[in-house]
Parts: structure tokens; sequence; C-alpha cells
């Protein structure tokens, strides 16, 4: 092999390795940017998540408010009625429960 074709050789594996170490060096700040959006993305449907939680938390507590105002004025128009449905209720949950 004469020299010229040596040098030739050399000279296109030594391109081949500088666009190499350059086409690793763009894939290695193309997956870093895809990293930061995914992790932007991630951020984003989890404050969307809170919100929703933090929304039908609210809603419950709402509910929850109106029902014991229900709950409470059933108790004032029949307290006689509210203590044996507790006393019911109470007895069987210790039936249940074998005691």
């Amino acid at each position: 092999m004469n020299t010229k074709t040596a040098s030739t050789l050399k000279a296109g594996t030594e391109n081949d390795y500088a666009a190499l170490k350059d086409d690793i060096a763009m894939l290695r700040s193309d997956l870093k940017n895809v990293m930061e959006d995914v992790r932007g993305l991630a951020k984003v449907k989890a404050q969307a998540g809170v919100e929703k939680g933090t929304e039908f938390a609210e809603k419950a507590s709402g509910q929850f408010k109106e029902t014991r105002g229900e709950v409470e004025a059933e108790i004032r128009k029949n307290p006689f009625a509210a203590v044996g449905i507790a006393f019911g209720a109470g007895l069987i949950l210790a039936m249940m429960r074998g005691k």
C-alpha cells in the first residue's frame, strides 16, 4: 500500500471520527432538551392534579357541611328517634364485631 492511500484512509478515518464526535455531542444536547421538556410537562400535569384534588376536596367539604346541617336539623326535630337510631347502629356494630 502506498503512502498516499494510507494518508487518505487516515484522513478519512479522522474525519469520520470527528463527525461521530459532533453527532454524539448533538445527541446529548437533544436528549438534555427532551428531558427538560418532559420534566416541565410532568410539573404542569402534577400541578393540574393538585388543583383538581383541591377542587374536589372543597366540593366534598361543602357537601359534608350541607349534609351535616341537614342531619343536625333532623336530630333537633326528632331527638328520641335519633337516640334510638344511634343505639341500634351501635348495637348492630357491636354484634358484628362479636363483642
